[in-house]
């Protein structure tokens, strides 16, 4: 019996042992498997630490031309692109295209593309657009269909002191003129520029104001106009085909010479020229040296609905027209004129020809 009992109680001491090895090797099993977790996690981060980081950007290629000119009314049709990254390949469904107005002419078109890393390329194409040339017929009517008068600034005689004094009343009110000039110094060359760049433009009165000299032959004439559009053009990099006769188309001191004025009223369209005349004269050659009487000769003289090339001077001795400019202007803008500059598209205010 005794025997039988210390033969319980040993494996009683047995089955504990067993329990705290059991125990013990689970403990050791756990603790290797969390142990294994972390070598595993350190070295999956190790490696993601250790591998390059993809810096580089894609490539965006444009195939055709990077500046394309497309005639008004004409659509742009896409000349096509690729985009490539490194590592990616062919990205080219991931290009954006976005359309950037430059100005009226013309606009951007802007390529964009970014790889999954973020790395970003650009390209751009300019697409220009070429406008129809209207004919005057076409132009003079959206004249009249978008503006209730039109008046076209015309100043003869120049350059001189005054010049200046009249770009800087132009500048201020916004608005452009014509200029018909006469021969001018290296002195007086930086006004012509300044007509130029300020957006003014410039027609030819001669070279000469002798009409003696001017109205002796065509040739003379020509002469005289050829001359000075050949020093414009030195000075501001242009030419003008625009002229007015000295003393006007109409004008009768050229009688010495009888029939020139029928002549080369023929002679200057056949060389390329135009030559415009004026119907609201502000009469500051011709009497008027008030400010007051030239503003009234003006105003009173405008057309309510059509087109007024006001003939005014901004030689020496001027100083009433520079003192009325302003006033003028003023009267046009409340009275809902547009104030324009002559171009070959103009349509011309011609005089009935007296010689």
């Amino acid at each position: 019996m005794r025997y039988v009992i210390e033969g319980m109680k040993m494996k009683k001491k047995i089955g504990k042992l067993f329990l705290i090895i059991m125990g013990i090797s689970i403990l050791l099993g756990v603790g290797y498997i969390i142990y294994q977790n972390n070598v595993n996690k350190t070295v999956s981060v190790m490696q993601l630490e250790e591998s390059p980081k993809n810096d580089a950007p894609p490539v965006i290629c444009l195939k055709g031309e990077k500046e394309i000119t497309l005639n008004e009314g004409e659509s742009y049709q896409e000349q096509g692109y690729s985009a490539i990254d490194e590592e990616e390949g062919s990205i080219v469904k991931k290009v954006k295209i976005e359309r950037e107005e430059i100005d009226k002419d013309k606009y951007k078109l802007i390529y964009t593309v970014k790889d999954s890393s973020g790395n970003e390329a650009k390209e751009e194409r300019i697409v220009k657009i070429k406008r129809k040339n209207k004919s005057k017929g076409e132009k003079n009517k959206e004249e009249k269909k978008n503006n209730k008068g039109i008046i076209y600034l015309t100043f003869d005689d120049g350059p001189s002191s005054n010049t200046s004094k009249i770009l800087d009343i132009l500048k201020e009110e916004g608005v452009n003129a014509t200029f018909f000039l006469l021969n001018y110094s290296d002195e007086q060359e930086n006004l012509v520029k300044r007509e130029v760049a300020e957006g003014n433009a410039i027609g030819i009165h001669g070279y000469s104001h002798d009409y003696g000299k001017i109205y002796k032959s065509v040739d003379s004439y020509m002469e005289n106009l050829d001359k000075l559009q050949e020093k414009i053009y030195k000075s501001t990099g242009e030419k003008t085909t625009i002229t007015r006769f000295p003393g006007g188309s109409s004008n009768t001191i050229s009688d010495f010479n009888p029939g020139i004025m029928t002549k080369l009223s023929k002679e200057v369209e056949k060389r390329g020229y135009q030559y415009c005349d004026w119907n609201v004269d502000s009469n500051d050659a011709g009497g008027s040296d008030s400010e007051n009487e030239i503003y009234k000769n003006v105003v009173n003289g405008l057309f309510k609905n059509g087109r007024n090339v006001v003939l005014m001077h901004d030689a020496n001795g001027k100083g009433a027209t520079v003192k009325a400019l302003k006033k003028i202007i003023k009267y046009g803008k409340e009275n809902g004129y547009s104030f324009q500059v002559i171009t070959p598209e103009t349509e011309m205010v011609h005089h009935g020809i007296a010689n």
